[in-house]
């Protein structure tokens, strides 16, 4: 197959990848600039305490989504050329989106007020805008359609938007409540344009969904939001541990280092996302040993570059003074070392269980899994983290990833042997 014919086979794929790959760059570069900016004008303990509430609208986004981004992504994948199915899909997702995410912030904004102090709770109710923004920004639909440059164009202008804002906004410590504000102008505005394109491009509209379309999706998705909670335990809640046994000052230290990581994270997972809706059509009633091979050759080219990637970052403690020169170097060096591993098992992860066992019909597998290791990995934070404090949370973060690869491995072996392959 020459090149061109190569490109014209895989044209939606290789889009896809870009297009995910623009926006997620797009979005790091300004979390590259933002981060340093916010610690150095709110300092650790304020940017810890606003990163603990934003962490609160992450959950609550985390529920509303369900498991949406993967089983509606691959339904969409699977009848877009269905223009009547497409839009009762969306309408379906939409409206149990609501519903799950409106249910999710009485409960914990009544947790919110029981437990925290007035700013704490006004801080809650200016990030409400990125709970109910991200309900309308259908990334699913966008994933499902192949399509993901749309997704790219919304998302990036709200996020330029935001950053400039906030460069001209937070000027002191006391702004700190409004990048939650910040947050939520983008959010709703991402979601805006996101309906605009979904209306305009593939002539979709609102309706009030039927119950039974609700409940169908909430079934098919099911596994998959188990698996996402559980997801949570390990890669977000270390912060939320650290936040509520420790201090806002260690959780403004792990976090202004976990992001970096979550960088290069994102920038790396844009081939696997862009993948997936095409591996979910490519995987569908063909041959398990066809697919467990082409899923075996994806793991061992990742593993090579992934580590190398790892290799360089490990080596980069003093970059990271450079960019947060507020941080120790001594605790740079070891929370890069401690987080290095992240960077490669996360990447594989992706690839394994959610490319992998999610379209190979094994969600429920990957849904054990993950329980598994956020159990392992909420034990750990409990018994280290005031000891240790944010060295505990990198630790346990990377020892989460390695563990859940290893249980990703043996149920990919599973999934072989009952496909029939010897």
């Amino acid at each position: 197959m020459d090149l061109k014919s190569y490109i014209k086979k895989y044209n939606r794929i290789i889009e896809n990848f870009f297009s995910i790959s623009l926006l997620n760059a797009i979005s790091q570069i300004i979390s590259f600039f933002l981060v340093p900016y916010l610690v150095a004008v709110l300092g650790f303990k304020t940017y810890g305490a606003y990163y603990f509430i934003y962490n609160i609208a992450l959950y609550l986004v985390l529920f509303g989504t369900y498991g949406f981004r993967f089983s509606v992504t691959r339904q969409i994948s699977i009848n877009r050329d269905n223009k009547a199915e497409v839009n009762r899909i969306f309408n379906a997702a939409i409206g149990a989106r609501l519903l799950l995410s409106t249910v999710a912030a009485i409960v914990a904004g009544i947790a919110v007020f029981l437990l925290m102090d007035g700013d704490d709770m006004l801080m809650y109710l200016f990030a409400m805008g990125i709970v109910f923004g991200d309900i309308f920004i259908p990334v699913w639909l966008f994933q499902g359609m192949e399509q993901m440059r749309y997704m790219t164009i919304a998302n990036v202008v709200s996020k330029i938007v935001f950053a400039l804002l906030v460069f001209i906004i937070i000027k002191e410590e006391g702004d700190y409540i409004y990048v939650l504000i910040l947050n939520s102008c983008g959010y709703l505005a991402a979601g805006a344009l996101s309906m605009a394109i979904a209306f305009r491009h593939y002539g979709l509209s609102l309706a009030i969904p039927r119950w039974s379309d609700i409940v169908e999706l909430l079934k098919d998705g099911w596994h998959i939001f188990v698996s996402n909670i559980g997801m949570e335990l390990y890669r977000n809640s270390n912060s939320f541990i650290l936040g509520v046994l420790v201090s806002d000052t260690a959780v403004g230290i792990y976090s202004s280092v976990e992001k970096l990581v979550k960088v290069g994270q994102s920038i790396i997972n844009a081939l696997p996302m862009a993948i997936f809706p095409h591996a979910s059509r490519l995987f569908s009633g063909k041959d398990m040993r066809e697919n467990i091979a082409k899923l075996r050759k994806m793991l061992c080219v990742s593993f090579a570059l992934l580590f190398v990637v790892v290799v360089l970052f490990a080596c980069s403690p003093r970059l990271v003074v450079w960019y947060l020169p507020e941080l120790d170097y001594t605790v740079a060096k070891y929370l890069v070392w401690l987080m290095s591993p992240v960077i490669l098992f996360g990447s594989l992860n992706y690839i394994s269980g959610i490319v992998g066992l999610v379209n190979l019909g094994a969600a429920n597998l990957f849904e054990r899994n993950i329980w598994i290791v956020g159990i392992i990995s909420v034990l750990l934070m409990l018994l280290f983290c005031k000891e240790y404090t944010y060295y505990a949370a990198a630790a346990t973060w990377s020892c989460a990833e390695a563990l859940l690869f290893f249980l990703c491995l043996l149920s990919l072996n599973r999934v072989r042997k009952k496909g029939g392959i010897v």
